[in-house]
């Protein structure tokens, strides 16, 4: 699964379009979740083995996510979260995004 919208990374000229789950790391402790989206150009270039564009960063709460806890979690879920919820620059990127 992948989310496919056009970003300029940080006023760059460079465009990725396909974004990819690549990082998940969960604090159990606190029931937060710091998760990365890479971008890469197209499908093909991540497909190719090409080197991802810089990553957008989210964290969220179990709770954000609908859980009790974050020992459920999944990458649906993390993708839905990322449609939904601002990522750590207070951006929400992704709710008009498609499936890829």
């Amino acid at each position: 699964m992948a989310l496919i919208k056009p970003i300029e990374i940080r006023n760059t000229g460079l465009v990725a379009t396909y974004w990819r789950l690549t990082h998940c790391q969960i604090d159990h402790a606190a029931g937060i979740a710091e998760f990365r989206l890479h971008g890469y150009p197209t499908r093909e270039a991540r497909l190719a083995g090409k080197a991802p564009l810089p990553a957008i960063a989210f964290r969220v709460e179990a709770g954000t996510l609908g859980l009790p806890d974050l020992h459920a979690v999944t990458s649906t879920a993390l993708y839905a979260a990322a449609r939904s919820q601002p990522a750590c620059d207070g951006v929400v990127w992704f709710a008009d995004a498609e499936e890829g």
